[in-house]
């Protein structure tokens, strides 16, 4: 009977007890960010994204759309949305529709100084300010109304974090407009400065976009080495680097506080007609960001794909992940030397201590 009542007692009290609580981990909150390069669209690209009421560009980003996505997934717009008939090389003009299909397949960030922004005067950098501000979740850097919106920095705000975007260029193409209409684009290191500053002030992390160095260098010269220097020591966390059409070094360089800004002095082109060998290895460059940190950082070789026929014609743009890529598309991409060892042994040597997807 002792027995028989202890047991009831003990399976009362083991019922009644509470079983410890589970600690749960809160989630730290962040962002995921993806960039690629140079939104190139030359006549043949414009010939064959053409249909019978305007044109439609989202089939160039078929094999690569899923990969770009992320809470901001940033271009360069290397051509102007500049208003009235679109055309190619050398005074670049695309459709208002570029716009639209870059929101479609995942793009949110938009760069648009380059050295093509003026290839249809200032209309063309008013008109496609005008284009991208009929899309309210996209944010377009680096072109300006006025004086005003110059000084304003773009802030987009998620989970909390702030992310300030400064857009500078080095140049555009044989002009001499900024004594006119010197608003427009960003040129002084004095006045990119003078953002920097701001952007810090009132942002957790401050990416920065430069169009800067020579078309075709393999590697960033010394003005893109000194200014990304200085852009660090200003307190930029990321640079994004455009303009040279290849692939060019990835790695952190140290600032003046300490920390490291990660820089990618240029992720060569995105989608291009473009006939040289040396354009067609390009990057995407993507990481994480909590509250003051860059993490989980990782690049991603790229290939610009087109068919190429002896008389130099292309058809069939597209764009894959080098680990995507296969010797039979090699072969139609009409570049024998231009091998995936090849390519994954230039992007070996080009990017430094960063995780590399290939």
């Amino acid at each position: 009977m002792k027995y028989k009542l202890l047991l009831a007692v003990m399976l009362l009290l083991s019922g009644c007890s509470t079983p410890p609580k589970e600690e749960v981990k809160k989630e730290t909150p962040s962002v995921s960010f993806v960039a690629v390069g140079d939104n190139l669209y030359h006549q043949c690209m414009l010939d064959e994204a053409k249909t019978s009421n305007g044109y439609d560009f989202t089939g160039y980003y078929k094999n690569i759309k899923k990969y770009i996505q992320a809470d901001y997934s940033f271009v360069n717009q290397e051509t102007i949305l500049g208003g009235g008939t679109p055309s190619g090389y050398p005074l670049f003009n695309a459709p208002d529709s570029v716009a639209d299909d870059l929101e479609k397949v995942g793009f949110n960030i938009v760069n648009g100084a380059t050295n093509h922004a003026y290839d249809q005067g200032a209309s063309g950098i008013l008109h496609s300010i005008q284009v991208f501000n009929k899309h309210p979740h996209m944010t377009y850097l680096g072109l300006y109304e006025n004086e005003e919106e110059k000084q304003n920095i773009k802030i987009v705000e998620k989970n909390g974090i702030k992310i300030a975007f400064v857009s500078f260029n080095q140049y555009v193409n044989g002009v001499t407009y900024q004594k006119q209409l010197p608003y427009m684009i960003n040129f002084q290191e004095s006045t990119m400065m003078e953002n920097m500053k701001k952007a810090r002030e009132n942002a957790d992390i401050v990416i920065v976009s430069c169009h800067w160095g020579i078309e075709y260098d393999y590697h960033p010269n010394t003005f893109q080495k000194n200014m990304a220097k200085q852009l660090a020591d200003a307190g930029a966390d990321v640079i994004i680097g455009t303009h040279t059409h290849t692939l060019q070094d990835v790695e952190y360089i140290q600032r003046a506080d300490g920390k490291r800004t990660l820089v990618a002095y240029s992720l060569g082109n995105f989608v291009s007609g473009m006939l040289e060998e040396s354009c067609q290895l390009e990057g995407m460059l993507s990481f994480d960001i909590e509250k003051k940190k860059i993490m989980n950082v990782v690049f991603t070789p790229l290939v610009n794909y087109y068919t190429l026929t002896g008389k130099k014609e292309r058809h069939d743009f597209s764009v894959y992940r080098l680990k995507d890529y296969t010797n039979k598309l090699v072969e139609k991409h009409g570049f024998p030397n231009l091998t995936i060892p090849h390519m994954k042994e230039e992007a070996k040597q080009k990017v430094k201590n960063i995780k590399i997807d290939m």
